[in-house]
């Protein structure tokens, strides 16, 4: 059996309970049955993510 794989929609609101609603990763995590580091790994990849978009916009400048 393989790794489950989950759509985005369904990461982006994971880490935005955590990151806009301020809902602690173990609460979050228990009531969408994931693994807790799953979803610290998501809210990695998110601010990766916004930080490069924050550096790409400010190149243009």
């Amino acid at each position: 059996m393989g790794r489950k794989v989950y759509d985005r929609q369904f990461e982006m609101t994971a880490v935005q309970l955590v990151l806009e609603e301020n809902l602690f990763v173990k609460e979050v995590a228990k009531e969408l049955s994931i693994h807790p580091n799953t979803l610290y790994r998501w809210i990695s990849e998110y601010e990766e993510y916004e930080l490069s978009l924050f550096f790409r916009q400010f190149k243009r400048i």
